[in-house]
């Protein structure tokens, strides 16, 4: 009797600790699962940007467009890509999302993404307002003129990730 009372003690001590280790896993990865696209849906839920935009996964063997979209000069250690923009080019707004690939460096590639994004790649206008931030696989930089804070800001973007993240983000640079 007394051995079972030891073995159901230690029975209920593993399971406590792989339910902990399980709840822990789940909060690192409140991303999985979603794409990119359905991941800026739920930053829209979260802050509205008050403009007209169109959302659309970006072609990574295309460098062109990926240097335009993200900043990145290669798709190296990215996985998927997608941005968010103005449907009026004379708006400058852009939020990019990247979600990197099981060896890379999520951040190191943010900063890739932060020193290669072009703030004044639109006709006639720039953005002035960046945020860069991370979360698990997933960077997101957000860009936009200082003209629409009525509207909206990059911190509140970012903000918006952060409640998507569960709260917390990884990193912001």
């Amino acid at each position: 009797m007394k051995k079972m009372k030891v073995i159901a003690a230690a029975c209920l001590t593993a399971s406590l600790l792989f339910a902990g280790c399980g709840n822990k896993q789940a909060e690192q990865t409140a991303l999985d699962g979603k794409t990119l696209p359905e991941i800026i849906d739920l930053i829209y839920e979260q802050k509205d940007p008050g403009l007209s935009v169109g959302t659309m996964e970006i072609d990574l063997g295309d460098p062109s467009s990926l240097q335009y979209s993200t900043g990145l000069d290669s798709a190296d250690g990215i996985e998927a890509a997608a941005v968010s923009e103005a449907m009026i080019s004379a708006q400058a707004y852009s939020m990019v999302l990247v979600r990197t690939g099981e060896d890379a460096d999520t951040e190191a590639v943010a900063k890739r993404m932060k020193e290669g994004i072009d703030p004044a790649k639109w006709i006639c206008v720039q953005a002035d307002d960046m945020e860069v931030s991370g979360y698990g696989d997933v960077a997101m930089l957000i860009m936009v003129s200082s003209e629409l804070s009525d509207s909206v800001t990059a911190e509140e973007i970012t903000e918006a990730f952060r409640t998507v993240c569960g709260g917390q983000l990884d990193f912001e640079l």
